[in-house]
């Protein structure tokens, strides 16, 4: 029998939280501590979930830890939002002689 470990963020599934497996974890008593341990490194996690997996498929969850000091994840900053001014380079003007060149129509 294995254990798998469910670590989701908040606002996030706990299904699509990252996955762990860990044989050394069977019962309520040991997975507390590593719960509290897994919060503790990671303060964006939200929700610990330990689930007993049989060699035959079957799984139930055994054991569930909300962390109460959970931070959200900093929010990404996206560089095209329409507030954020960006320099606009400038096409070169044209000189003298190119010019003289585009008014009599000769154009390279």
């Amino acid at each position: 029998m294995t254990t798998e470990v469910y670590s989701c963020k908040d606002g996030q599934a706990l299904k699509e939280g990252k996955l762990d497996y860990a044989d050394d974890i069977t019962t309520r008593e040991e997975a507390e501590p590593d719960a509290k341990r897994r919060c503790q490194r990671d303060i964006t996690i939200k929700k610990v979930a330990y689930y007993k997996v049989t060699p035959d498929g079957k799984f139930r969850m055994f054991y569930s830890y909300t962390n109460p000091v959970c931070k959200p994840a900093a929010a990404k900053v996206d560089v095209a939002k329409p507030g954020i001014k960006t320099r606009q380079r400038k096409q070169p003007e044209p000189g003298f002689w190119e010019k003289i060149a585009g008014a009599l129509g000769f154009r390279s």
